[in-house]
Formats: structure tokens, sequence, C-alpha cells
């Protein structure tokens, strides 16, 4: 109909033109003012909905990375896509995010919170409105959420990381762990499957010690000292947590053991560059945040349109892995290597 319109609008001003150029009672002939004539063009597709997509700290690299893959990932299925969130860690900021989403009247909320509890009334008043509720990154508790699209079990990052620890080294060699608080026991349970994998694997390799750091940069850098000094024929320190690369790749700078020992294991690319760029580091693993962002997205189209994604493997295009377990819970099993060759592709 709005074509047809624009169609008759634009032939009664050709005719009005054609008018306007006939010779007046007084027999002159008077040119028309020039007019540009109004674009006759199909109308734009109507959108499907809205998807927010909301993080806990906007800020960080680690979310904003995936800004603009999230909003295409929503243009791709025909959805406008509000990507916002808190700068900096604000939890009641960030529910009253929500309070506003939901007045708003979105189809679906992907939410990234630092808190797994205190947004879940905002979250369930959502879904009682129909709103669908996809946590990512951090999971929320189930009862606030419809859908947790995840990357895998993160233990599961254990097996990865031998992986990296193999490309830097080779299959023998001694190799220590720095792990974040030591008697935390994810990451202990993350530290079982680096052990289980690599005994099974490359029985060659050698765990001389495991190490905590608390997440503190300068206690990872020291602990990372005293273990060049404690086993000298290490070749390898291997971080179990994401910030733990940067300050190892240093302490062998700072030794002089360039070429002789290397870090590896999990970390955000920024912080693996230097190690990368001075020969401290060649290989280290973690997820693109941006395909993340991407899955949480795809995952909202499908439960906004009802699209069958029964327990077991999917067939969900760009995510050849993807697979439904238990508890409404959706993995996309994508882990990423870093190396010289591509780290400075990523900014997170």
């Amino acid at each position: 109909m709005k074509k047809v319109i624009s169609v008759i609008l634009a032939m009664l001003l050709l005719v009005m033109s054609f008018a306007a150029c006939t010779k007046p009672d007084d027999g002159k002939t008077t040119t028309p003012p020039v007019t540009e004539a109004p674009q006759v063009t199909e109308p734009a597709g109507e959108s499907k909905g809205t998807i927010a997509v909301v993080s806990y700290v906007t800020s960080a690299p680690y979310f904003a990375f995936g800004k603009s893959v999230a909003i295409k990932a929503g243009e791709d299925r025909g959805y406008d896509v509000i990507w916002t969130g808190t700068p900096e860690v604000d939890t009641p900021g960030l529910i009253d995010i929500i309070d506003n989403l939901i007045e708003q009247g979105v189809d679906a909320i992907c939410l990234a919170s630092g808190d797994t509890s205190s947004v879940v009334p905002s979250t369930k008043k959502a879904m009682e409105r129909g709103i669908k509720v996809v946590s990512f990154d951090l999971d929320i508790e189930a009862e606030g959420r419809d859908a947790y699209a995840g990357l895998m079990d993160l233990a599961e990052l254990g097996i990865p990381q031998v992986e990296s620890l193999v490309a830097s080294i080779g299959e023998e060699g001694e190799y220590a762990i720095l792990t974040g608080v030591l008697t935390n026991e994810f990451l202990n349970s993350r530290i079982d499957y680096v052990t289980e994998y690599a005994e099974e694997h490359y029985p060659g390799l050698k765990l001389v010690t495991i190490e905590g750091q608390n997440e503190d940069p300068d206690e990872a850098y020291a602990a990372a000292q005293n273990i060049l000094t404690a086993y000298p024929e290490v070749k390898a320190i291997m971080s179990n947590v994401s910030t733990g690369v940067g300050p190892i790749s240093r302490a062998i700078e700072d030794a002089g053991k360039i070429g002789e020992v290397y870090a590896c294991g999990q970390s955000s690319p920024n912080l693996a560059k230097p190690g990368m760029a001075s020969g401290a580091c060649v290989s280290a693993i973690l997820w693109d945040t941006a395909k993340w962002q991407e899955w949480a997205v795809t995952i909202a189209a499908n439960l906004i349109e009802g699209v069958d994604m029964p327990v077991g493997k999917l067939d969900i295009a760009g995510f050849p892995d993807a697979e439904r377990i238990e508890g409404n819970t959706f993995y996309f099993y994508e882990t990423f290597y870093f190396t010289p060759e591509n780290i400075n592709d990523f900014d997170f």
C-alpha cells in the first residue's frame, strides 16, 4: 500500500509540473521552480522485535569487543538490538537498566551479570511479562532466566590449556601451574582436567608444582619468579586463570629466560600481547568474547520464535558444536588459541 501511495504521489507531481509549464492566460510561457521529486522506494522490512544485550562492565574491552557483533547477529535475524549496561560494576544500576528495558517492552534480554542473585527479582518480572531472559558469560540463578547461553563447562578449559602447553614446549618437559586461589574448588577441578588429560595424551610432560596468586598481578609475578628459581629445569608455567600470562611473561623476561621457558594457558589477548612481542609467550587460550555475545543473541532469537531446541546436539548455523544440556543450558564449545600471528586482531 505504501508503495502504491508513493507512486501516486510521484505521478501527481509530474502532472502538476506539466500543467505549470503550459501557457497562462497572458500568453507567456513560464518555467516552474525546480523541486526534487520524492524518492519512490520499497519500504524497509519490519523488525521482528527488540533484543537487549546487557553487560555489567561495558567499559571493559572484554565486553565492548562484542558490541558490533551482537548488533549484527540481531540484525541478521531481523531484530533491533539495544547494547547497554553499566560502565563499571554497579549492581543497583544494572537492575535499573533491566527494569527500564522491561518498561520499554523489549522481547528479550541477554544478560551478563556479575551478581548471580540480586538481579533475579527483576529478571523474573521480565519473564512474567513474556520477555525472554538469557544469561551469558557468568550465569545467574536458574529461576531468573529462561536459558543460559554458555561456552562450556569452564572446568573443561583445562584441556585446551594443555594443548597450549604442548604448542609451546612440545610433548615432553617439566611445567608448573599458576592458579588463582589455591582452595577454589572450581579452579581445582580445572587443574584435574589438566593433569588427567596430560597424563593420558602426553605422558612425557611432568607437573612439578602448583602455586596460587589470588588474582593479584604482583603475586603472580612473584610466584613465577619463585618457580623459575626453585625449578631450574621447568620449561613452561601455565596460567589457570586469565590474568596470569602477563605477569608470568614479565618474570621470564626479567630472568633472561626467553626461549628457555614459556608462559602459556589462559589469558585475555591484551595481557598476552607484551609476552608474545618479547617471545616469552607463543600460545595462550581463551575464547572469542564477541562470539559469545552472538551466541546469546542467537539463543534469544530462537526462544522468541519458538524454535525447537531439544536436549542434545543442535543444528544452529555458525555454531557447529552447539548442544543443549539439562537445565536449559546451551553450550557452543569454541575456545580460541592466541598466537603471535593473530594476537593483534583482538582487543580485550
